[in-house]
């Protein structure tokens, strides 16, 4: 429900980070993240879902595996939890990957009109990397800060210590899987939209 609002803090940052602006293709993402951030609604939703969950869930195992008795259910318990973010990953994957494909195909009629006032195809390839690594940006954000708050009572439970919650490779590997999902993603489906439009 607050995506676009998440991708109009990406704008904000487009704005006072001149470098990232630099160049038509940056300039051109500003703009359309100013004038349309609903165009970023599926990515941003999924993707921060799939962060938030993802990372939580590793993060809740990964202090069960450090602090937890030994034995018992530990180790079955650990399998039905990594199997559970395997089927999360999955669904986020298709639903993010079929949001984008969508939206980047609604858009075919915007990308042959950039075409025809002289936007390259590669300027507009470009675009859209840029208006995806805003949408990185922000569901990273949102979801790591999610992923933290619930694990955080699990953390203080299991060892007392809120900051147990902090262990940095579930939320870097949540984020590495979700950013290759999108930019492959949107790489893939804007080079066929642009080239089609261009055409």
């Amino acid at each position: 429900m607050t995506a676009p609002e998440l991708i109009n803090s990406a704008e904000f940052v487009f704005g006072k980070v001149p470098a990232l602006r630099a160049g038509a293709s940056g300039h051109l993402a500003a703009l359309n993240l100013a004038a349309a951030p609903e165009r970023m609604r599926p990515a941003v939703t999924f993707l921060t879902l799939f962060v938030g969950v993802a990372a939580g869930t590793l993060s809740m195992q990964g202090i069960e595996n450090q602090y937890g008795a030994a034995g018992g259910d530990g180790q079955p318990m650990a399998a039905v939890n990594y199997l559970v973010v395997i089927l999360i990953a999955a669904f986020m994957a298709i639903a993010l990957s079929n949001n984008l494909i969508a939206s980047i195909a609604r858009r075919r009629t915007e990308f042959a009109s950039r075409h025809l006032i002289g936007a390259t195809v590669e300027q507009s390839r470009r675009m859209l990397v840029w208006e995806a690594a805003a949408a990185i940006t922000v569901s990273a954000v949102a979801g790591c800060l999610g992923a933290f708050a619930g694990t955080v009572p699990f953390a203080i439970a299991k060892t007392g210590d809120p900051l147990a919650a902090l262990a940095p490779l579930p939320y870097l590997l949540a984020i590495a899987v979700g950013t290759g999902i999108t930019l492959g993603v949107t790489a893939l489906a804007g080079r066929r939209v642009i080239d089609t439009a261009a055409a």
